[in-house]
């Protein structure tokens, strides 16, 4: 029987069907009745449910109950721990680390062994710094590009525009262009300065902005289903301990 993985972040989710072989994702936008509902045609004979997700507890619920009003019966809800599968969480409270970071490292350690720079590019962007022995060195938060937008539109009075526009790095000459310019130079120039720190770190990112970081010159995997990768390792059964 199958694995059903769920990864569900601030703007859309992900999820994969394990079958004990391939791992292939797929996106959803919409809410969670939809999303259940999908998820009952597609994997009605999953063994159980595994779900990462970084919406807040109501939130959760509420997916966890559609999820069982559909037919799922075995649904975990998985969160970061104190200990797992060999990494070691640097928090003081561990609970409080979000899902998405844990499991992005715990796939990145399965991929490879370290020392790794783990980089999650959604609606912020997150930066984890793993040491070969499996200890979280601490990381880095910051608004992701569509934040860092929205932020601009929302907070000043003559930052308006309607142009939609892929993301560069050279100089703009509209409010629009200048805008995403800045973005842009703001989040690799970010990235770049993490990753000078720490050259001996492999880099590994994952999120919807990430896929054009090798193109602008950041060295590193592309893996875009890392949290559902370490999600499936929660499922396969590690050796997790949640509390100091």
């Amino acid at each position: 029987m199958s694995e059903l993985l769920i990864d569900v972040g601030n703007s859309a989710a992900k999820w994969a069907i394990f079958d004990g072989h391939t791992l292939n994702s797929n996106r959803h936008s919409g809410n969670f009745s939809e999303l259940a509902e999908v998820l009952w045609l597609a994997a009605a004979d999953a063994k159980a449910v595994w779900v990462a997700s970084v919406r807040g507890e109501s939130s959760d619920q509420s997916l966890v109950a559609e999820l069982q009003a559909v037919g799922f019966s075995k649904v975990h809800l998985c969160g970061s721990a104190q200990h797992e599968d060999g990494l070691l969480n640097s928090y003081t409270e561990p609970s409080r680390m979000g899902a998405d970071r844990w499991f992005a490292m715990l796939g990145a350690r399965a991929y490879k062994p370290g020392p790794l720079l783990v980089i999650d590019v959604g609606s912020a962007v997150t930066c984890d710094l793993v040491a070969t022995d499996g200890r979280h060195l601490g990381g880095y938060i910051f608004p992701g590009p569509a934040l860092m937008e929205a932020a601009l539109q929302s907070s000043t009075q003559l930052v308006r525009y309607t142009d939609s526009l892929e993301p560069t790095v050279e100089p703009g000459q509209s409010t629009a262009e200048c805008v995403i310019s800045g973005i842009s130079v703001a989040v690799l120039g970010a990235i770049r300065e993490i990753g000078a720190q720490y050259p001996d770190h492999q880099i590994i990112f994952t999120g919807g902005g990430a896929a054009g970081l090798n193109a602008a010159g950041i060295v590193g995997d592309w893996r875009p289903d890392l949290v559902l990768e370490g999600l499936l390792r929660r499922a396969q059964g590690t050796d997790v301990v949640y509390t100091p």
